[in-house]
């Protein structure tokens, strides 16, 4: 069967998409990450994420986009290296639906763990499930800034 290239991807993490051996990993490191994040700014298809530029968090960040891109591939990723040692800059950016799910996921929380499993899908893995039921949400409100990020 042939797929047509332009088809909109759902917009549900697989994943199954991410290689077996670094799954787990991804869903516990991930929430660490934007824990991490010291402001988030809005912008008109998603949003940036600033971190400090600490050692082996470009690296970090580049992993976590590495497998983020497989499970979720209606995301647009952008990362930007401040000069002068300055902060890197995540931006999560996407077309229709992309900006609502990132903020019910990074800035609002999900409490309802029906709507978790609408949205991250692990393919029958109970023990993903649990891994992903544990993992804590990030929940960036704290941070979150309406200024569009100097480029």
């Amino acid at each position: 069967m042939k797929t047509n290239s332009t088809e909109t991807p759902p917009l549900a993490c697989d994943l199954t998409a991410i290689p077996a051996d670094v799954r787990e990993e991804h869903v516990i490191t991930a929430p660490q990450l934007f824990a991490l994040g010291q402001e988030v700014q809005e912008l008109p298809d998603g949003y940036a994420i600033r971190f400090l530029n600490e050692p082996g968090r470009l690296l970090t960040i580049a992993k976590f986009i590495e497998n983020e891109r497989l499970c979720c591939p209606f995301f647009n990723f952008g990362l930007e290296v401040v000069s002068n040692r300055g902060p890197l800059w995540l931006r999560l950016t996407g077309g229709d639906g992309v900006k609502e799910i990132l903020q019910t996921t990074l800035i609002d929380g999900i409490e309802d763990k029906t709507i978790l499993k609408q949205l991250i899908q692990t393919g029958g893995d109970t023990h993903l499930d649990e891994v992903v039921a544990k993992a804590p949400l990030p929940l960036l409100s704290g941070v979150l800034n309406q200024t569009p990020p100097t480029k």
